[in-house]
C-alpha cells in the first residue's frame, strides 16, 4: 500500500495562532492535521496564478524513474505548501516518479522528525534549519554528488555552499533553499497615524521602544505581537562590542566572555515593553502561533512583526487583501554607529537522509530543485533568495515574478550583505542551542514578566549560569 500524503490544514479564520521561529527558521502553524489522497492533496494545493506544474519542454533530460518512489517532508506557510507541491508535481511529470510528501507547521515538524528519527523512518529528503548540527547523524553529505556533477554547482558560489557546510570537516550537509535575513516588517500607515518616524538602517533599540509606546498609546493594540526572543537577545550581544557573538563562529563555545551587561539591557527593555502592553503578552503569542500569515500586522492590528525575509512574500500577500502595504526594516541597534547584529544565512536546506536507499534519486531531485529555472519560477524565492546566479538572473528578468514585494526582498538582502559584520555568524547552530533558546524564553523572559525574578540582572545571571550547564551536557 502506498503511503498517503500528509498535509496540515491551515484554518486561518478559525484558529488563533502565534509567531515564533523554529530552529532559527520561522514556519507556519496549523491547528490540526489530516491525511489526504494524492489526488485530494493536489486539489488542495492550487498553484500560484503565474505558475504551472506542466513539464517544460526546455528542461534538460531527466532519468526515467517510473515505478520508483521518493519521500519528502518540510514545514512552512500555505504559500510554501502550494508552491512546493507544484514543483514536486513537475518533477513527477519529468521523471515518472511518485513522491510521497508530508508538510507540517514548525512545532509539529520537529516533533514528527524526532519521532521518525528514533524509529529510523525519516523520509529520503527533508527540510533542515540552521540547527542541522543537532541532527548531523541523520544527514548524508553531498560532497560526492557535487564532485561527480549529479548536483551541478557551476552557478553556485563557494560562499553560498559554505552556508550549509560543516566548517569542522568540510561536509556539505544540504542544498540551501536560498539566503535570508531575520528582520522586521512594518506598516507605514500605522507609523504615520502615530506620528512616528519610519525605521532607518541604523535605528536604535531606544527608538524602537519609543515607537512601540507611541503606537500602542495611539492604537490601543500592541505595536508588535511577538519577537524571536533568542535572535533578538543574541543579536544584541553581537551589537554590544566588536568581536562579541553569543556562539563562536565554529560553534565550539560561547563568544562574549560571559558579559551579562548586554543580556540585562535587552531583557529589561523588552520585558518593560511587554508589561506596558507594547509587545503582545504570552497569551496573545500562544494564540497566534507560528503562522506568519495569521499575524496581527496582516490585518492592520499591529505595526510590526519580526520575521525572516523570505516570509515577507506570504505575509505581504495576506496584508494586500486588506489594502495594507508593508515594508522591511533592519534590527534596531544598541548604538546608531555600532554593530548591526544582522547576518545573511541559509534559509533552511534540503538534506538527504543518511539511511535512505534512494540517495542517488534524492540527489537528482536536489539538483532539479536548485537549478531548474522553471521550478524556481514556481518557488520564486519564497524560502529565500536563490543561491544559483543563473536562476536568480532569470527571476529578476521576469517582470511577473520579480514584483514590488520580491524586489524589496532582493534589495534588503543586498543591503544586509553589505554590512561589515554581516558574516559574523556560524552557518550551524551548536547542538545545545535549542535547549538554551527554550530556557531563555520559557524560564527567564517569562519569569521576568511574571515577577519570578526581581530584576533583569537576576534573570540574566540565572540564564547565563543555566546556559553554561546546558552546554556541558552536549
Amino acid at each position: 500500500m502506498k503511503l498517503k500524503k500528509v498535509m496540515a490544514l491551515t484554518m486561518a479564520g478559525m484558529m488563533a495562532l502565534s509567531l515564533a521561529a523554529c530552529g532559527g527558521e520561522a514556519a507556519s502553524t496549523e491547528s490540526s492535521q489530516s491525511t489526504a489522497s494524492k489526488e485530494e492533496s493536489k486539489e488542495a494545493s492550487a498553484a500560484p496564478a503565474e505558475s504551472s506544474a506542466e513539464a517544460p519542454a526546455e528542461e534538460s533530460e531527466y532519468p526515467d524513474y517510473s515505478g520508483e518512489t521518493l519521500s519528502i517532508m518540510w514545514w512552512g506557510s500555505d504559500t510554501r505548501h502550494e508552491r512546493t507541491v507544484k514543483v514536486i508535481e513537475m518533477y513527477e511529470e519529468l521523471t515518472g516518479i511518485d513522491i510521497e510528501y508530508e508538510y507540517l507547521d514548525g512545532s509539529a515538524y520537529w516533533t514528527s522528525f524526532q519521532a521518525k528519527m528514533a524509529a529510523n523512518e525519516l523520509p529520503d529528503v527533508f527540510q533542515m534549519g540552521n540547527n542541522w548540527l543537532t541532527y548531523y547523524d541523520t544527514i548524508y553529505p553531498l560532497n560526492d554528488y557535487i564532485a561527480d556533477g549529479t548536483i551541478d554547482t557551476t552557478n553556485i558560489s563557494d560562499a553560498m555552499l559554505a552556508t550549509t557546510t560543516n566548517q569542522a570537516n568540510g561536509d556539505i550537509t544540504g542544498i540551501s533553499n536560498g539566503t535570508n535575513a531575520r528582520c522586521f516588517a512594518y506598516n507605514p500607515a500605522i507609523f504615520d497615524e502615530a506620528g512616528v518616524p519610519y525605521p532607518t538602517d541604523n535605528w536604535t533599540w531606544d527608538e524602537f521602544a519609543d515607537a512601540c509606546r507611541k503606537i500602542t498609546e495611539k492604537t490601543g493594540n500592541p505595536a508588535i505581537t511577538t519577537l524571536e526572543w533568542e535572535t533578538v537577545t543574541y543579536s544584541t550581544v553581537t551589537q554590544w562590542k566588536e568581536g562579541y557573538n553569543f556562539f563562536a563562529m565554529d560553534g565550539s563555545d560561547f563568544a562574549f566572555n560571559g558579559d551579562t551587561e548586554p543580556l540585562v539591557y535587552i531583557m529589561g527593555l523588552l520585558t518593560d515593553l511587554m508589561k506596558e502592553g507594547c509587545i503582545g503578552d504570552w497569551g496573545i503569542q500562544n494564540e497566534i502561533g507560528t503562522n506568519i500569515e495569521a499575524d496581527w500586522i496582516a490585518y492592520g492590528d499591529a505595526a510590526m512583526v519580526m520575521l525572516s525575509s523570505n516570509q515577507f512574500t506570504a505575509l505581504s500577500k495576506v496584508a494586500a487583501e486588506s489594502g495594507i502595504e508593508l515594508e522591511l526594516a533592519t534590527f534596531p541597534r544598541v548604538k546608531a554607529d555600532g554593530q548591526s547584529g544582522m547576518v545573511v544565512r541559509s534559509s533552511q536546506q534540503l538534506s538527504i537522509y543518511s539511511g535512505s536507499e534512494k540517495k542517488d534519486i534524492a540527489a537528482n531531485f536536489l539538483n532539479f530543485w536548485v537549478n531548474s529555472v522553471e521550478a524556481n519560477k514556481i518557488l520564486n524565492c519564497e524560502r529565500g533568495v536563490s543561491i544559483s546566479s543563473e536562476v536568480l538572473s532569470a527571476l529578476q528578468a521576469d517582470s511577473e515574478l520579480t514584483d514590488e514585494t520580491t524586489a524589496k526582498i532582493y534589495a534588503f538582502i543586498d543591503k544586509v550583505g553589505s554590512f561589515p559584520d554581516a558574516a559574523n555568524s556560524s552557518p550551524a547552530e551548536p547542538a545545545a542551542a535549542e535547549e538554551i533558546k527554550n530556557a531563555l524564553k520559557q524560564t527567564y523572559y517569562q519569569g521576568l514578566t511574571s515577577g519570578k525574578f526581581s530584576s533583569a540582572q537576576e534573570a540574566a545571571d540565572g540564564f547565563w549560569a543555566e546556559a553554561q550547564e546546558i552546554w556541558k551536557n552536549y
